[in-house]
């Protein structure tokens, strides 16, 4: 099996990225109506709103491309995996992780850094924390262009996306991870600590902590759903509270994982 890049038929930002990409990726040819196949990837179009697409292609894993939405509106990059910590009021199941791939997260933010350091654009890039829908049995994580309908069809930026896209697709799997904990919605410091070297697979907010609580079963999730082996936890000191901190590491502890201050 391939990797999937999943293209919402309804979403402006995923359609703009769907046409750099044949352009990108000229083995990527039409095999039946929304159905696009190559040699590094597959790619099909769905119905319906991006967070609540369940493919109904079988993949490797998922890279879906979307529009980014924030009430600030500044255009960037960010790339994440979905994934509900606690309610789904964005799509997928509550309660429910999914499976993070490292290497792909690092690579699709990586790839858009150095390209969008180098375009006219020079967005900023981010990653941003497990958040919203679907909910899937494979791997996946979501790249994006935001922040708002001036960007999203911004033909340079489809471009920036695509190949964020493509080097997510092809990146080879690295031996080992860690998982990152507390922080803002697109905890900075996680940005920092991928684009140095250090691959995260599934990042919960300080947020998440804080509203949801300390789960033993949601940090369970954290490190175990991730398509390589975690070593230990980083945690964003200041950005989780004092006594959600407390348990976050007394949680850690219990579960035998290592964890250091990011």
């Amino acid at each position: 099996m391939r990797p999937l890049v999943v293209i919402a038929s309804e979403n402006p930002a995923s359609l703009n990225i769907k046409e750099a990409l044949l352009s990108l990726v000229p083995q990527l040819k039409q095999h039946e109506a929304g159905f696009w196949s190559s040699p590094l990837f597959d790619m099909a179009q769905y119905p319906g709103r991006i967070i609540d697409i369940v493919p109904a292609h079988d993949a490797e894993c998922y890279i879906f491309a979307s529009t980014h939405r924030s009430e600030s509106a500044k255009p960037c990059f960010t790339a994440h995996t979905p994934g509900n910590y606690g309610t789904a009021d964005m799509g997928g199941e509550p309660k429910t992780l999914n499976t993070a791939s490292a290497s792909r997260l690092a690579a699709a933010i990586g790839k858009m850094k150095e390209l969008s350091d180098a375009s006219s654009l020079k967005w900023e890039v981010a990653v941003e924390v497990d958040h919203h829908g679907p909910t899937l049995s494979r791997p996946c994580l979501f790249v994006e262009i935001g922040s708002s309908e001036a960007e999203w069809s911004i033909p340079e930026a489809g471009v920036i996306c695509a190949q964020g896209i493509i080097a997510a697709a092809t990146a080879a799997p690295v031996a080992a991870a860690a998982v990152g904990f507390g922080g803002t919605h697109y905890c900075p410091k996680f940005t920092r600590t991928i684009l140095s070297g250090t691959p995260l697979g599934n990042i919960i907010s300080g947020y998440s902590l804080e509203r949801d609580g300390v789960s033993e079963e949601m940090v369970r999730q954290a490190i175990g759903k991730n398509d390589c082996p975690i070593t230990r936890a980083l945690l964003d000191w200041k950005g989780i509270k004092g006594a959600r901190r407390q348990e976050l590491v007394a949680c850690l502890e219990k579960l035998g994982m290592k964890w250091e201050k990011a």
